[in-house]
């Protein structure tokens, strides 16, 4: 059965030198890429109705964007020049209150505050009208491995509510910082969630609740964009080897310091 190429973004800036940050330039080569080898984009959860339905297209695209952050509006025009939607997973506190997205890694002097804007649910529901997907990215972005059960579902059910409440539907999750167990995935479920992505170096289940995704930024343009985007990478990250050298490589500064990375 074929798999969709699942991109995780988070925000859209030409400034902001952030690895959180894509450009619109790059943003825009990288849907050209995938737009001239005949992709169709679909949202996180209308892949999903097809790939339960064994109807997914062998070339299906879908782009996510994480947090909520308001310069995801810049990404409106790029893809509606193809006529494609998107998934944006909202912390839903953030959007409620407007105040600047901020936790660990997300903030202070190199992370300036109007690059932290959130997406409003004013805004949203219009994205949601142009037949874009809002998902949940919790209710205030914490690691969910971390947390006692009965808080991790506190988290994921008041997101899911809120949501729901405000835009009409939340059918799907991105787990924050990427990352979740099958401990976490089960949770999930008993949520409500139908389906929901991470976002990690070495991605060996690709199950309803842990959908792997590829990050690409502002430096994955031509050659680097090729093979990051290609099916060779995706199954590199999916082996034991990947699993192996994730044990090493150096904790990005925006992930929580925790020795199960």
């Amino acid at each position: 059965m074929p798999a969709p190429v699942i991109l995780a973004y988070h925000a859209v800036s030409d400034r902001w030198r952030s690895p959180l940050a894509v450009s619109s330039l790059a943003l825009e080569e990288q849907l050209r890429f995938f737009h001239r080898r005949g992709y169709r984009c679909l949202t996180l959860a209308a892949a999903e109705d097809l790939r339960h339905a064994s109807a997914l297209p062998s070339k299906t695209l879908v782009v996510t964007f994480d947090d909520g952050f308001a310069s995801v509006l810049r990404a409106l025009p790029l893809l509606d020049r193809y006529g494609w939607p998107a998934t944006v997973f909202v912390v839903s506190e953030f959007a409620s209150s407007g105040r600047p997205l901020e936790w660990h890694g997300l903030g202070g002097p190199e992370s300036p505050e109007h690059e932290r804007v959130p997406l409003t649910w004013d805004e949203l529901r219009c994205l949601a009208e142009r037949g874009w997907e809002i998902g949940s990215h919790t209710a205030s972005h914490p690691l969910l491995p971390r947390l006692a059960v009965d808080q991790a579902l506190q988290e994921l059910v008041r997101s899911r509510e809120v949501t729901q409440r405000e835009i009409g539907r939340c059918r799907t999750l991105a787990y924050p910082f990427g990352v979740a167990d099958h401990g976490v995935a089960a949770i999930a479920q008993s949520a409500g969630y139908e389906a929901a992505c991470t976002l990690r170096g070495a991605q060996r289940h690709d199950e309803p609740m842990l959908r792997p995704r590829v990050r690409l930024d502002s430096t994955h343009r031509g050659n680097r964009l090729r093979l990051g985007a290609s099916s060779l990478n995706r199954q590199l990250r999916s082996s034991r080897a990947a699993s192996i050298a994730a044990l090493t490589r150096r904790r990005r500064t925006w992930y929580p310091a925790d020795g199960a990375y």
